[in-house]
């Protein structure tokens, strides 16, 4: 068992970055609060330990090193939430109180193989099963990082592990269905692309990023958005789920009228924040999500 890593520092005021709201929405799978309230989770090959500590942020790399230069990088800490604030609040006032309830909230820079993976098994899938099937996969599928209090934690499974899955078995065992059938598939794909092709679309416009990720056969609209803004740096992606087409109806597109989620309406969504918001209009839909996310769970509470 791995104890006591020396503890880093990270200055980062809490408008700046709340780990909370960062890590609960569902950016990503590998993300859970231990006893202490601190966050761990997997980044690569480390496990980070991740906890607010006044007016810093304090955390531990499992097996023990430096990682602020990862951590500046994951967590986009170049980008200025104080700037997007002002210029969300004049394109649209009622972003204000949505701001002022979940400052700090951040976008992540996610491995973009992981992230595209991952989201494959999110189709008609809750975030709790998600993170649950994922963590499977990578203690069946991936490398033993490290074990901290008693736990195992698991690199996320290469392409080519994940060719050699037993699919059957492992859809059983991690009960992701029909799901394990298309990771499989969308990891034969990828296996056939030239090497880094996925982490290329980085320097790719919008428009090539979106079109190249629509040609992987089991990958949609919004798990091409999906990847895109939480992984390839396309800031004005905009994931649309039928709760999003909700929100655009009730509070920005009355005029629509469709229940039904077509390429065309989806695309019209998406055409109206991205002139709403502009570069940045990715971020707006995370606080826009996530605000809508805790309404529904209030409901059901």
């Amino acid at each position: 068992m791995i104890t006591d890593p020396k503890t880093h520092i990270l200055h980062v005021n809490p408008d700046e970055l709340n780990l909370t709201h960062t890590l609960t929405p569902g950016q990503s799978f590998r993300w859970k609060q231990d006893e202490q309230d601190r966050w761990v989770g997997v980044i690569g090959n480390k496990v980070i330990r991740i906890w607010r500590d006044g007016p810093d942020i304090a955390y531990q790399v499992f097996p023990d090193g430096d990682g602020e230069s990862m951590l500046y990088d994951y967590f986009r800490l170049d980008v200025k939430l104080a700037d997007l604030y002002q210029n969300f609040i004049d394109a649209d006032p009622r972003m204000e109180p949505i701001i002022n309830r979940f400052k700090g909230l951040r976008l992540l820079r996610q491995e973009p193989v992981e992230t595209l993976l991952s989201y494959i098994c999110s189709a008609a899938n809750s975030v709790p099963r998600i993170s649950n099937a994922v963590e499977i996969i990578s203690s069946m599928y991936g490398n033993l990082i490290a074990v901290i209090d008693d736990k195992e934690y698991y690199s996320f499974p290469t392409i080519e592990s994940i060719l050699w899955m037993d699919v059957a078995h492992t859809a059983k065992l991690c009960g992701l269905g029909f799901r394990c059938r298309k990771l499989h598939a969308v990891a034969e794909q990828l296996s056939q692309k030239p090497c880094g092709w996925l982490n290329s679309l980085r320097d790719a416009s919008y428009d090539e990023a979106r079109l190249e990720l629509l040609k992987i056969n089991g990958v949609g609209m919004k798990i091409a958005d999906c990847v895109m803004l939480f992984s390839l740096d396309k800031d004005q992606s905009f994931p649309v789920d039928t709760h999003i087409r909700k929100v655009a109806v009730n509070h920005y597109m009355p005029e629509f009228k469709q229940k039904t989620l077509t390429p065309a309406v989806y695309d019209q969504i998406i055409s109206y924040f991205q002139n709403k918001f502009g570069r940045y209009a990715g971020w707006a839909q995370e606080y826009i999500f996530y605000d809508d996310l805790l309404k529904r769970q209030k409901e059901v509470d």
